[in-house]
């Protein structure tokens, strides 16, 4: 994680370390409740995983979406050996499955669904999850990686309809015919709908988060590194202070 976060790791969730090979491969949905409470979610990601680096061992689960990118490139990167740069480095995985994700997003609200062809779409949908195991001990145990090729923004507000994700990636990718003209201001729409706001942004360059940046306390900048999008992001911790305001009034009166 990057230094600044150190204050906020949290040790490896029982659920999570206790579960075996046999479990993974029977697919997410049992322990969905325990993904999306610890989750950190990153719509468009591609295959930027410098979050997991970012925030390995404050926040033990993370939930990438990507309709784009291809599954093999996904299944190849989770699949290989590193030693340096995401996350990922010197953990190994301890099992991987595919299933289909199409169950978990069919009840989000109309209003964040879009219908109709695009030819950024993978189709069909897939989704795949893996447990990643440290080879030392540590708030970095274990970590879950999730990852949908399903519509984000749909996505994310079926996943969260009440309440918001822990941690939260909002970076503009400059769509060019994508379904949405912009993650942040759908996030914001949604944010009327949530109990609270995430407890950790990761903001990259033209998000429109800025009345909620001032909320909260930034940690600095850190670079993503393995990024299709080689840039600097700012990462906020939202304190105590920030966490117990009305997201409902702090839209009514900004």
């Amino acid at each position: 994680m990057i230094p600044n976060l150190e204050h906020l790791a949290q040790a490896t969730p029982n659920w999570l370390r206790n579960l075996t090979s046999a479990d993974i491969q029977g697919g997410p949905g049992p322990w969905m409740k325990h993904l999306v409470e610890d989750a950190l979610v990153y719509p468009g990601a591609g295959l930027d995983g410098s979050p997991v680096r970012q925030c390995n061992g404050v926040l033990h689960s993370f939930i990438f979406l990507d309709y784009g990118t291809p599954k093999a490139e996904v299944l190849a990167e989770l699949t290989r050996q590193r030693r340096t740069g995401t996350g990922f480095a010197h953990h190994r995985l301890v099992e991987l499955v595919e299933f289909d994700p199409s169950p978990l997003v069919r009840c989000a609200a109309p209003e964040f669904m879009r219908e109709g062809e695009n030819h950024h779409h993978s189709a069909p949908s897939y989704g795949i999850w893996a447990v990643f195991e440290s080879t030392k001990p540590g708030p970095t145990e274990r970590f879950s990686f999730l990852f949908m090729s399903t519509e984000a923004v749909q996505t994310l507000a079926a996943l969260f309809p009440s309440k918001a994700p822990r941690g939260l990636v909002v970076q503009e990718h400059g769509f060019g015919g994508n379904c949405w003209h912009s993650f942040t201001e759908e996030v914001l729409k949604m944010s009327h709908r949530w109990n609270g706001m995430p407890e950790i942004l990761i903001l990259g360059p033209n998000h429109h988060l800025h009345l909620w940046r001032a909320l909260g306390e930034s940690l600095g900048t850190d670079v993503a590194t393995e990024s299709m999008h080689q840039n600097e992001r700012e990462v906020i911790w939202m304190s105590e202070r920030a966490q117990q305001i009305s997201l409902r009034g702090f839209h009514q009166h900004a």
